[in-house]
């Protein structure tokens, strides 16, 4: 891990003329968007145009990588023969499993070798006034938004939703509409909107990661913490994106209780979580799932209790969809040591020697243990991309974490 680590073998950020970068960011947020209104106005597509701007997206991302970091290719080549022993095992081959392992490599290194502080910066104000721009079109010109973008159409015709089925609400995506009614301002109605992510669920996820870097960055400038803020909110409100909402909370959260967290804390979480959800399902054997935030948890529950072991190590397969439940889509498709050694990687070996980087990775952390207790959202390229290129931005220095010394808040600079 000594390139992810050592600053030194990166080209100073500021003597580059041109950085595609973040551009590939943006990319990886807004193609769905573009290729929807392409759908809707000049030509049908299908699946094989999303998988293929998705390679291309990964394609550019990864030989940019692996021209600055021979780490990359170590690790590479430990993911790609993990996942094949167990593919070949279990004698079942998805490549998108394989694509949700490199998203966070890539974007993680991309970001690392390619980013700074002050372009993470700009990057996330673009993406706060591109998402804002556009849930502000959907909610105020909903018929024009659909009539360029057809989310329905676009979903039914990359084969996502079945093309026989009708939509839940007037032409969105299937959780478009809240029809128990709104959390977030009920008088607003049962439209939850999307913006360039065609369906709530990224917004709410973007919000979240986008709050988590402007509260990191922004805390000296406080005019633009709060009017990114505030439209991070209004966008959150409009999306109805309530557990984006809570996850803002966790970050003010995280980023207190980062001085007295340490890396071996972070590290067994997840594995705190998979427990605790299991013996919730087991304690609630009868009671039905509904969409409450422990409906929710219950559900992730009693999918990942449908596991047994050999599964549970990703050497077995099993049909179910595990939408509902991330950890039992990575215990199934990446094993129980496959997941391990990866969280291991990030958790021991991504530098964060200042206070500022350790927040980020905390915030990082907790992010995904809490969505993989409820869904597999975090590892769509759309808002995955985003938070790991900032995490790779993030990091700083040599090692996992600041030292308790320097983590206590008398002698931390930020």
């Amino acid at each position: 891990m000594s390139q992810l680590a050592h600053p030194a073998v990166f080209v100073p950020h500021e003597s580059r003329t041109f950085n595609i970068a973040p551009a590939l960011v943006i990319a990886a947020l807004s193609f769905n968007l573009v290729l929807s209104f392409v759908n809707a106005s000049v030509f049908r597509v299908n699946a094989s145009y999303v998988i293929g701007v998705e390679l291309v997206i990964l394609g550019i991302a990864g030989l940019m990588v692996a021209s600055r970091s021979e780490n990359f290719y170590f690790l590479a080549l430990a993911v790609l023969a993990w996942l094949g022993f167990a593919m070949v095992v279990r004698s079942s081959f998805d490549p998108k499993v394989v694509r949700d392992a490199f998203i966070p490599i890539i974007f993680f290194m991309l970001g690392r070798h390619f980013g700074s502080l002050p372009s993470a910066d700009r990057l996330v104000t673009i993406c706060v006034l591109i998402v804002a721009a556009g849930a502000l079109f959907e909610w105020g010109f909903l018929d024009t938004y659909l009539k360029y973008f057809d989310v329905l159409g676009y979903y039914q015709a990359k084969g996502t939703i079945d093309a026989t089925l009708g939509s839940d609400g007037p032409g969105l995506f299937v959780s478009g509409t809240r029809f128990e009614g709104r959390t977030l301002l009920p008088f607003l109605g049962e439209h939850r909107v999307s913006s360039v992510f065609l369906e709530p669920v990224s917004l709410g996820n973007f919000g979240a990661i986008a709050f988590a870097w402007v509260l990191l960055r922004d805390r000296s400038r406080p005019l633009a913490l709060v009017l990114k803020t505030l439209m991070i909110a209004a966008v959150l409100v409009l999306g109805d994106a309530r557990f984006g909402l809570y996850l803002c909370v966790v970050v003010a959260l995280v980023y207190a209780a980062a001085p007295f967290v340490r890396p071996t804390m972070i590290f067994v979480l997840p594995f705190l979580a998979i427990i605790a959800l299991l013996i919730y399902a087991g304690q609630m054997i009868d009671v039905p799932w509904d969409n409450t935030i422990t409906g929710r948890f219950l559900l992730s529950g009693q999918l990942m209790s449908k596991l047994d072991l050999t599964q549970a190590l990703g050497l077995k397969t099993i049909a179910v969809d595990f939408d509902d439940s991330g950890y039992s889509y990575i215990l199934s498709q990446f094993g129980l040591f496959g997941a391990a050694m990866l969280w291991a990687i990030y958790v021991y070996g991504c530098p964060a020697e200042t206070m500022q980087s350790w927040r980020f990775k905390l915030f990082t952390c907790m992010y995904l243990i809490l969505l993989f207790s409820i869904s597999t959202s975090s590892v769509t390229i759309k808002t995955g991309a985003l938070l790991w290129y900032l995490a790779g931005c993030a990091a700083q220095g040599w090692r996992p974490a600041p030292t308790w010394t320097e983590s206590t808040p008398h002698k931390t600079p930020g």
